[in-house]
């Protein structure tokens, strides 16, 4: 199962400038540490620079990235082949797609569920998930709490 993580505001804004434009979030970072820890993450370049430090520890980190070079503890993907590599990690370990934007517009046809950490307000983001996609493309399957951290969870159709 291939599934997107990422927190969004509620107008689907998800950055600003490269960065999370809202405050420090300790639930948000604490709910993604532990829905992502022991398994395979795959981001952009950009998401990848925006990342305080690197790789993320515990966790397969995968770049998918045209100009990239390679580096220790990091896989990098091509942007043509990345689909067909996701279909070869190991299926033991969950997938996660942690963004940016452009990652999951591309991959949208191939993501099973996105799991949305709503962050209340609005921040002025630059970058957008693509709302009326996901809303035609995937079906809300729940909405809450889940620990300190409100969540929309979406299973495509």
């Amino acid at each position: 199962m291939i599934r997107a993580i990422l927190a969004c505001d509620d107008d689907w804004g998800i950055g600003k400038d490269n960065n999370l434009p809202w405050p420090h979030n300790p639930a948000d970072l604490a709910w993604f540490k532990e829905n992502t820890l022991n398994s395979t993450i795959v981001m952009g370049r950009n998401t990848w620079e925006s990342l305080p430090f690197k790789p993320l520890p515990n966790r397969h980190n995968v770049v998918v990235s045209n100009t990239m070079r390679e580096q220790a503890d990091v896989e990098v993907v091509r942007s043509d082949i990345y689909k067909s590599r996701l279909a070869t990690i190991n299926t033991s370990a969950d997938v996660w797609i942690i963004g940016g934007a452009q990652l999951i517009n591309h991959s949208l046809n191939i993501i099973d569920e996105i799991w949305l950490s709503r962050i209340a307000g609005t921040y002025h983001c630059d970058t957008f998930l693509p709302k009326e996609l996901i809303e035609t493309t995937f079906s809300l399957m729940s909405s809450g709490q889940d620990g300190d951290v409100y969540v929309d969870k979406w299973r495509a159709y």
